[in-house]
């Protein structure tokens, strides 16, 4: 009985480790979401080139790769040195990379517009008052890992940015999908561009055997986003700013097509249209009592030991 005893409290003790050590990881990070559960299952991307000729293009996606959301600004200096210890905490990783741009009451950065700013203040406003201090909706820097996780300013939680960022990417996204998307553009006889979009191909993987799994909602963003702008007068000193997001628009069918106007291209010929997939589901009410799990098991048991040892 001594034997058994000593194997659940070990048990025990093996699971509360791990536990801490999840905690410990999410203190990394804060919830970028409040009041749901969500994030992104990824994008898919079009070139445009400057905009003026578009070709009729279709593409097929069913390996997303992960999405990294960034608030910045021209003027930010150390929104230069998050986005170093990014580049770093990425290094070969294939990732996609947006980056918003401060746009409301904004003199000195001329990228955004008020459609960015409601996607950012729509999807992270919320998760942004709640973690920064003081509260602000849109915190340059911040960076969103697989629309879940927040990190915002210079402090690092951990023992520098890169770490914290790395565990951040390594972690992946609590949600998987599988099967297919698919994203199309045309032009119309006007110069308009023409989108469409299949997301009914993809299927939620859910992990939880008791039945209990929720029922996830996909929404659809259409992006544009320009690969690199060239603009010196920017006050943080780097010239050339990549992963512009211009423009974005929000729709809420799986399958469905738009008539979009192409935003003016900063400069160059890296225009691109982007659909990103959102998932999402409602957080459930808090229950009053505790859930039941290995830990709970664990005690019962010790308890039964106990009881038949008294015995």
């Amino acid at each position: 009985m001594r034997i058994t005893s000593a194997l659940v409290v070990a048990l025990l003790l093996s699971s509360f480790s791990t536990t801490v050590s999840s905690s410990e990881g999410s203190s990394l990070w804060d919830e970028a979401r409040l009041g749901v559960n969500g994030g992104t299952v990824g994008a898919i991307a079009i070139s445009l080139g400057n905009g003026s000729i578009i070709t009729e293009a279709t593409v097929i996606e069913d390996n997303f790769v992960p999405v990294i959301e960034v608030y910045t600004a021209t003027w930010c200096t150390s929104c230069v040195h998050t986005e170093n210890a990014l580049d770093e905490a990425i290094g070969d990783a294939e990732v996609f990379r947006i980056h918003y741009h401060r746009h409301k009451y904004e003199a000195l950065d001329p990228f955004g517009s008020n459609s960015t700013e409601h996607r950012w203040e729509s999807t992270y406003g919320d998760g942004s008052y709640a973690a920064s201090e003081p509260s602000n909706t849109r915190v340059a820097p911040s960076k969103i890992f697989f629309g879940e996780r927040l990190h915002w300013g210079m402090r690092a939680s951990s023992s520098n940015l890169v770490n914290d960022y790395a565990t951040s990417l390594a972690t992946g996204s609590s949600a998987h999908f599988t099967g297919p998307a698919s994203f199309s553009t045309s032009q119309t006889d006007q110069g308009n561009l023409q989108v469409s979009w299949n997301l009914s191909g993809l299927e939620f993987q859910c992990m939880d055997g008791g039945g209990s799994c929720p029922t996830i909602t996909l929404s659809p963003w259409v992006f544009f986003i320009e690969d690199s702008a060239y603009f010196p007068e920017g006050t943080n000193g780097l010239d050339y700013y990549h992963h512009v997001l211009h423009e974005a628009y929000e729709f809420d069918t799986l399958t469905g097509a738009a008539t979009l106007d192409i935003p003016a291209v900063w400069d160059g010929d890296d225009l691109s249209v982007v659909l990103l997939i959102d998932w999402s589901y409602p957080e459930e009410p808090d229950s009053p009592l505790p859930a039941t799990g290995p830990i709970a098991a664990l005690m019962c048991m010790l308890a039964a030991a106990s009881a038949r040892r008294q015995r």
